[in-house]
């Protein structure tokens, strides 16, 4: 059991939540940018639909694994450091793309180096927080979806306009590049500061016979305690669908049922998004920081358990509003309860899962968020917006749909989970002796 965090524990927390709000912002700056770059390229919708989705989501996913593997072999601050530098130079050769080939490459390896970076510091966070303030230091890290992805639309966009102001012919090296090419270089750059930082952080010894661990026996862990390890996974990824699904989405859908335009829906629901985002994740890490007691892992689940009860109306009608700020009110409490859910996502399997295998088992867990959320959830809300003709909103009504089908699906996963742990306990059975290695 990891000891009470020193103020050195708290800083490293801040400087991983940095890392992760870097990859955020350094991943979706591109969403700003999409008129110059498909007007300097000559990009197509879908071409460019590839380098910024598919293309991104499926190598994540390959070089999750295999890096998360080297996390729980060799020092985790070393692999982190490795990762964030090698992102800042992917997102930095996207300012040198002249093709679509060219970016989709440096797009690639952008995705492969973000997908080291979270399960070895949610593994690091783990050895260095009792389970008690676990929570607290989890809702930080898991704070930059929404902060990065804020940073990106606002400080992005606005990036690209002072750029565009600049007398480029000056610049050393840049002078010959596009706005939008500069603004990935500028963004890049504070990732080599942070990959430096890292390589401060002292890793905390691994208990003795089990630092050096077999490449397949992640996959024992899992097929051995698949009632729980597995299940969770398979849960989250279902929770993972919903969240991608409300926030690939749900812009539109607002703007189409209201009948508002993109400037007057970022300016109402921009805000609303980001607070109410940066909210849940919070309270949810002090919640449980002060109502975990002796057993943290029942108290996440069933903080979940409730918060998707309380979400389940929400997600099924809350769309149907006819009035703008009653849409608006419930979608943000909606984003809400579900950054609640999200942000303590990585919780029990930090708690259960063996320290020599942790970052592996976060791996796996990544690998599933980032299938069904990724993969499945916005493709599922488009495929079923455009069968659904009949509506007077099919978008809505399909967001309505995946709600009301999906959460109730989550609640009875989570009941079992809460059964199963009751019954297996891993957060203990990982720590005897005898628990097969």
């Amino acid at each position: 059991m990891a000891a009470a965090p020193t103020w050195r524990s708290w800083a490293i927390a801040t400087l991983l939540a940095a890392c992760y709000t870097l990859s955020y912002f350094d991943r979706q700056a591109i969403s700003i940018l999409v008129a110059p770059i498909k007007a300097s390229l000559h990009l197509s919708d879908t071409r460019f639909g590839l380098i910024q989705g598919i293309s991104f989501s499926v190598f994540y996913v390959l070089a999750c694994l295999p890096l998360a593997w080297l996390a729980d072999r060799f020092r985790r601050s070393r692999v982190m450091s490795a990762c964030v530098a090698f992102w800042s130079l992917m997102t930095m050769l996207c300012g040198l793309a002249t093709s679509f080939w060219q970016l989709l490459l440096a797009r690639i390896g952008l995705a492969s180096g973000e997908s080291g970076l979270t399960p070895a510091a949610l593994a690091t966070l783990s050895a260095r927080f009792d389970p008690r303030r676990l929570a607290t230091a989890t809702s930080m890290f898991m704070l930059a979806p929404f902060i990065g992805g804020g940073l990106a639309l606002g400080g992005g966009g606005a990036l690209y306009s002072a750029v565009k102001q600049w007398d480029r012919s000056s610049l050393p090296l840049l002078g010959h590049l596009e706005p939008w090419q500069i603004v990935f270089f500028l963004v890049g750059v504070p990732g080599f500061v942070a990959a430096g930082l890292l390589l401060l952080i002292v890793d905390r010894a691994a208990p003795k016979g089990v630092t050096r661990v077999g490449t397949w026996a992640v996959f024992g862990f899992f097929r051995r305690e698949w009632r729980f390890a597995a299940v969770y996974s398979f849960t989250m990824g279902m929770v993972m669908t919903l969240m991608s699904g409300y926030v690939t989405w749900l812009p539109a859908a607002i703007m189409r049922s209201q009948g508002i335009d993109e400037r007057t829906l970022g300016a109402l629901f921009g805000p609303i998004y980001l607070i109410a985002g940066a909210a849940g994740t919070l309270s949810a890490g002090i919640i449980i920081m002060y109502r975990g007691g002796v057993d943290p892992v029942r108290a996440v689940l069933r903080y979940m358990c409730t918060v998707s009860v309380i979400l389940w109306p929400i997600a099924a009608l809350g769309l149907m509003a006819s009035v703008l700020w009653q849409e608006l009110a419930l979608m943000g409490f909606a984003l809400f309860l579900i950054s609640s859910v999200t942000s303590l996502s990585s919780l029990p399997f930090q708690y259960v899962t063996p320290r020599h295998l942790r970052a592996q088992s976060i791996g796996l867990l990544s690998m599933a968020a980032a299938l069904f959320g990724t993969g499945l959830g916005p493709v599922l809300a488009g495929f079923l917006s455009d069968r659904l003709t009949f509506a007077a909103q099919p978008l809505s009504l399909a967001l309505s749909l995946i709600g009301g089908v999906i959460v109730p699906v989550i609640v009875l996963l989570l009941v079992f989970l809460l059964r199963q742990h009751a019954r297996l306990r891993l957060d203990t059975a990982v720590l005897h002796p005898d628990y097969p290695r």
